[in-house]
């Protein structure tokens, strides 16, 4: 999909005026990248279902793995990641997402085991809210004819409330924070995309809350769906990934309530016009178990850069390059060594005088190594190998000092650290800037006041920064 393509669908929803009641309209970090407008937009226009972002698109990841471990076998270096790595935008939730009882021996990983184990989750309880209890039933019933749907009527809906929720898995890492419900009913070919009947539901989690102060859980990005291939006609399993944007505060056993959206299909799969009821399910984990079987080290270090380079900017409609020079430009890389992968942060620590508060945060721009957009990508080789893999799409946040950290996750895992302090890890930081602009090369200090009403499109063009090994535990 192009930008040509998002900025209509943009604009579009914008003017809609029942955008604002988008259920998946969920707040961003600021300055979102172009990658990240692509595909919160793509999760809106995809079909129900399919709803797990790049979860849902990594259908040919797993024939890509193998080909990676195979190469890595004849190499002589065989890892036990061989099963993860080169996964596009992998998270630790992803792990949760194939049931206990499917996980292979290849596939499994004794650390993340620990976390899931450790946490040991149980259900506290649930209750129901469907529409005839809603505060607007009235005008929720009238769009539901407008659709072409009967109003809502007890006797085809009754069996709604005969849900069991019940949770399956909670990982929870001091980041990442993802869990499973079964949802439990005869009617589970209701929620599925391919074996649906007249009836056809979506659920999906809108909201995680403390369940003692009733506070929402702060995230960066959430991703929320039904794995279809869990259904099995006595349940379907619900997904949850939330990244935190602060560790989860209590001890001991604490209990969370998820807000389960429940959305009838045939009048619309997102918008609250659409929505049939909502589960409000309570589940609790041990907090501290599961924080201790995720904990690692952490060390921290000076990237230092130099050279010069164009750093493209962007704020609101305008975009335009600006060459810099690096000399005096220090990135505090902070890495976590968890059970969950290789958390890598950083911030800028120190820049010129002549360096603004914005071109350092255009610095820290998310993008990734297809460089489709600018900004500021990491990759990373194993063993001298000239195979290049990339971590998780980054994550940018503010913090309490006014900088902002740019963090991806690396999915290697303790078990792997004495194998490959052998063969090395190699990190790389890559500086992308706007190169062409609607199919026109651009120079260094190219600029745009105002994208163009019929959309745009830019290519990139890499600029290393800086490359380094990792020093494992």
């Amino acid at each position: 999909m192009e930008n040509k393509d998002i900025l209509e669908q943009e604009r579009e929803l914008r003017n809609d005026p029942l955008y604002a009641l988008l259920r998946d309209d969920r707040p961003q970090p600021p300055r979102e990248s172009r990658e990240r407008v692509r595909r919160t937009l793509d999760r809106i226009e995809r079909p129900p279902f399919a709803r797990l972002g790049a979860f849902a698109r990594r259908a040919p990841v797993a024939f890509a793995a193998a080909c990676m471990a195979l190469a890595l076998l004849l190499s002589g270096t065989v890892y036990a990641i061989g099963s993860w790595i080169g996964r596009e935008d992998y998270k630790p939730g992803d792990y949760i997402t194939t049931p206990a009882d499917q996980r292979t021996e290849a596939s499994a990983v004794p650390e993340i085991e620990q976390v899931v184990q450790g946490a040991a989750p149980r259900s506290e309880g649930c209750r129901f809210v469907l529409l005839p209890e809603m505060s607007d039933a009235e005008e929720l019933n009238g769009w539901r004819v407008k659709m072409g749907q009967n109003k809502y009527d007890e006797a085809d809906w009754a069996w709604v409330r005969e849900i069991r929720p019940e949770i399956q898995e909670v990982l929870y890492d001091g980041t990442a924070f993802a869990y499973t419900i079964r949802l439990n009913t005869d009617h589970a070919a209701a929620f599925s995309r391919e074996q649906h009947g007249d009836q056809w539901l979506d659920a999906l989690v809108e909201q995680t809350l403390y369940t003692d102060t009733g506070r929402k859980i702060g995230t960066v990005t959430g991703e929320t769906g039904l794995l279809e291939e869990s259904c099995d006609g006595q349940g379907i399993t619900l997904y949850s990934e939330d990244s935190l944007t602060e560790p989860l505060q209590g001890s001991g056993r604490v209990s969370f309530t998820a807000e389960i959206a429940l959305q009838d299909v045939n009048v619309d799969d997102m918008a609250h016009i659409g929505l049939l009821g909502t589960v409000y399910y309570t589940f609790s984990f041990d907090l501290d178990e599961a924080l201790k079987a995720a904990n690692g080290d952490t060390r921290t270090a000076e990237r230092r850069l130099s050279g010069h380079v164009v750093l493209t900017q962007e704020e609101g409609e305008r975009m335009w390059n600006t060459p810099v020079h690096l000399d005096g430009v220090v990135l505090e890389e902070r890495a976590s060594f968890r059970s969950t992968g290789i958390y890598l942060s950083y911030r800028v620590k120190e820049a010129p005088a002549d360096w603004t508060a914005w071109m350092k945060r255009c610095l820290l721009s998310p993008t990734n190594e297809k460089g489709k957009f600018e900004g500021l990508s990491v990759s990373y080789t194993l063993g001298g190998d000239d195979t290049v893999y990339e971590p998780s799409f980054p994550e940018v946040t503010a913090q309490g000092d006014g900088t902002f950290a740019y963090t991806v996750i690396l999915p290697i895992f303790p078990s792997d650290y004495e194998a490959l302090k052998q063969q090395g890890v190699t990190v790389c930081l890559t500086l992308h800037a706007v190169d062409s602009f609607n199919g026109q090369p651009v120079d260094d200090t190219w600029s745009v006041a105002e994208f163009p009403e019929d959309g745009w499109d830019t290519t990139t063009n890499p600029q290393p920064l800086v490359s380094f090994p990792l020093d494992l535990p």
